[in-house]
């Protein structure tokens, strides 16, 4: 037997002796998938409800304020052009439409500079920024100023907020002087019509009739956006036979007056019939966090909704002035199904009504080309199937599973919400009692953290709360110095439950520590988690885990608890027997020399390699003695 072995025994033997001792009693209940499923739906449905209410106060304002304004030709309007805020000409005064325009990061908005007080004005740079619609649109969508921050206060989890303009202008909330394309898509069209080849003829009749097809299909179905159908045909030139249903353009300006002539017909039923239809986009990738370091924030989805002209004398010409909408994080949205309670294998997933994935742990987006990160060709349109399968690492190390599937519709969404829970350690869950004192004084031990991506306390409402950590906020709350902050109760009450269980580990530690015989050769590190996400840790571990989450590697992050998994030693521990020994080996990556903390974080990367084996130990024996003091639990 090793000399890490013979160390693993050692500490089985300390903490099975103060796990008995303790006289912990646990009270076991079975997890109810349907109900559970239900239970996040109805969370989900609540959250997002948030958002459309939010973006139906904002087409009521711009209706309004249109309604009451009249157009003025030769109107002077400076507005805060985002292109040119804070910006000065040579003699140093502020240029035109920008001035003075106060920003600071804020740590909801991604860390962008942003102004919470003001929204500022989008032009595209073939469109004269003071043209008479520009300078119209921006004067009358002032009055959004107010909605936007009243809908930030009403819900301080909305992000960006916007209307964009059929004049050709886009209005963003908070203000920034970051130009903000909404996603990648645009990218992946001028792709696709750039590797167009004119070869042959091309069958218009044909290709009229699938299209026909196809949309019929699609709305028999309830499929696609739920919106106007149009079809668009891309060809160099038109057959004789359907020339009428062809617009020559040959500019910019045809393309816009054309586009809007559209547009004006196709919403015309819409205005006249006071239809206002929410639009839910499928996943799509923001542009600007895809090229920031906020990666785990790539995928959103965004809520829409139309703005018409309501006076009289243009409404039967149904006349569209923009349309008007916020963003949503998916990654926020999936917080609501918290991993904890879906068991070690457990997960949650979204999808959408045409069936694609909108947010699911096992899809990848994103490849390496060279050490470019690029996303992949149709990421927002994979199936179910083509994810529910392990991935590369997990077939080297293969556990098998039996999954139950739980599904349901999202209400007043085209999203509905599946979980999937693992027979065996996704059938129950451990509910421990201990008081506050006790748990709170286990809690503040040096050794111990928590899952920083975990919610343990809802920190983004409050700004005062967005610096506090997941660990700060627990505390802060359950010494009544926040007692307004939201907290996960059941969570919080696992979470002091391990605490106490394990905090005899840190004296025992410590001990080691001192006695320069106790710990074996060969063990560096030794550390438990717990299934609340707490990790114990002896020796440097900590400050290990606290490192910049910008500079851990991908085998560091699959070694954390993180939003969308258990820890990969964590998942496989589990499904071995009490008392045998699983080695883990991560693959190895290098780090970039150029970090500050290189040196340090590859004396701790080595620990965490050669020393996981200690892990695996704790946890599975954890979790067996703890059985063993309440004999009736299920195996």
């Amino acid at each position: 037997m090793s000399s890490r072995d013979t160390f693993s025994q050692k500490i089985l033997c300390k903490l099975s002796a103060l796990l008995l001792m303790s006289q912990v009693f646990v009270k076991i209940e079975e997890v109810d998938g349907e109900e559970l499923v239900k239970k996040f739906a109805e969370e989900m449905e609540e959250m997002l409800g948030r958002k459309m209410k939010s973006v139906k106060r904002l087409a009521e304002a711009a209706e309004d304020a249109d309604l009451y304004h009249e157009y003025n030709e030769t109107l002077k309007f400076e507005y805060f052009n985002s292109m040119l805020i804070n910006k000065e000409d040579e003699d140093g005064n502020p240029v035109s439409l920008g001035g003075e325009f106060a920003l600071e990061k804020n740590e909801h908005f991604n860390k962008l500079p942003v102004n919470t007080q003001l929204s500022n004005i989008q032009v595209p740079t073939n469109v004269y920024n003071r043209d008479p619609d520009i300078l119209n649109g921006a004067y009358l969508s002032e009055a959004l100023n107010d909605v936007f921050i009243d809908n930030f206060q009403k819900d301080p989890t909305l992000t960006w907020q916007y209307f964009g303009s059929a004049a050709g202008f886009f209005r963003l909330y908070p203000g920034t002087c970051t130009c903000l394309p909404k996603c990648l898509r645009l990218h992946h069209f001028k792709l696709l019509v750039d590797g167009l080849h004119v070869k042959g003829e091309g069958k218009v009749k044909n290709a009229m009739k699938e299209s026909f097809k196809i949309l019929n299909e699609a709305a028999a179905l309830g499929q696609g956006s739920l919106c106007n159908q149009a079809i668009m045909l891309i060809t160099d030139g038109a057959m004789e036979d359907f020339q009428s249903y062809y617009t020559h353009v040959s500019t910019l300006a045809d393309v816009q007056e054309n586009v809007m002539e559209y547009l004006h017909v196709l919403s015309r039923p819409m205005v006249i019939n006071h239809d206002h239809d929410i639009i839910w986009t499928e996943a799509y990738m923001d542009s600007v966090l895809f090229n920031t370091q906020a990666q785990s924030l790539l995928f959103m989805t965004s809520v829409a909704m139309p703005v018409f002209s309501k006076k009289k004398e243009t409404l039967s010409h149904g006349i569209l002035l923009g349309v008007v909408g916020t963003d949503v994080a998916l990654k926020e949205l999936m917080r609501l199904a918290p991993r904890y309670k879906l068991g070690v294998h457990g997960y949650a997933y979204l999808i959408t009504n045409n069936g694609y994935i909108l947010s699911h742990p096992d899809l990848r987006p994103l490849y390496k080309e060279g050490k470019m990160l690029k996303p992949k060709p149709n990421y927002n349109s994979v199936d179910l199937a083509e994810v529910e399968w392990e991935d590369t690492e997990e077939k080297r190390r293969v556990m098998f599973l039996k999954n139950d599937y739980f599904y349901t519709v999202i209400n007043e969404t085209p999203f509905s919400l599946g979980i999937v829970l693992t027979r065996g350690y996704g059938q129950y869950i451990f509910i421990g009692n201990v008081s506050v004192e006790e748990g709170l004084h286990d809690l503040l031990a040096p050794d111990l953290t928590i899952a920083s991506e975990w919610t343990y306390c809802e920190t983004d409402i409050d700004p005062a709360h967005r610096k506090l950590t997941q660990l700060q906020a627990v505390v802060r709350y359950l010494t009544g110095k926040e007692p307004d902050l939201e907290c996960d109760v059941q969570l919080l009450q696992q979470t002091l439950f391990d605490a106490v269980v394990t905090a005899p580990m840190e004296a025992y530690w410590t001990a080691l520590m001192l006695n320069t015989s106790g710990m074996d050769e060969g063990v560096e590190t030794a550390f438990l988690g717990t299934r609340s996400g707490l990790i114990r840790d002896c020796f440097s571990l900590s400050l290990f885990l606290s490192l910049p989450r910008s500079f851990l590697n991908s085998v560091d992050k699959e070694n954390m608890f993180t939003l969308d998994h258990f820890p990969v030693w964590y998942r496989r521990a589990s499904e071995y027997p009490a008392g045998q020994f699983l080695y883990y080996t991560p693959r190895q990556e290098t780090r970039g020399t150029g970090d500050t903390f290189t040196e340090q974080t590859h004396i701790h990367k080595h620990t965490w390699t050669d020393n996981t084996l200690s892990v695996l130990f704790f946890i599975s024996n954890v979790l067996s003695q703890v059985q063993q003091v309440e004999p009736n639990i299920p195996q």
